[in-house]
């Protein structure tokens, strides 16, 4: 390309732009907006009387157990307070869950074993007839 033909290609790039420029009003910004589905309850104020124990008892049921809540509680506010710096507070809230489950799965196994045990006895446990010769005698 020859320097005259490449200035006429910018100028004529140049006026395509201003004419898009003069008909959109300046320049257009294209922003994409995501719309998540959420679902929504929708609770009546009798759905509040009527079914308030039943939602009282599924929301406890997703709190751990008192002592645990309070030893978690203990565990924050020593951090906020200073006393333990969070990553430390951290290490030790997630090894004390992990050690807790690793001890609540051994303990089900256990029982577990418990049962199967008791469900079949021993083999030696059980009755058994002592074996009688079956030879005839012949006459």
């Amino acid at each position: 390309m020859t320097a005259a033909t490449q200035e006429a290609s910018e100028q004529r790039r140049d006026e395509a732009a201003q004419d898009q420029e003069k008909h959109a009003g300046g320049k257009v910004l294209h922003m994409h907006t995501a719309h998540p589905q959420i679902p929504i309850p929708y609770v009546t104020p009798g759905d509040l009387f009527t079914g308030a124990r039943a939602g009282a008892r599924a929301a406890t049921s997703l709190l751990p157990a008192p002592r645990k809540l309070a030893y978690y509680g203990l565990l924050g506010g020593m951090t906020a307070a200073g006393l333990l710096e969070w990553p430390v507070a951290l290490a030790v809230g997630a090894a004390t869950e992990v050690i807790t489950r690793e001890q609540g799965a051994r303990a089900r196994a256990e029982r577990g074993e418990q049962e199967r045990r008791q469900a079949t006895p021993e083999p030696s446990a059980r009755m058994t007839e002592p074996s009688r010769p079956t030879h005839t005698a012949m006459a």
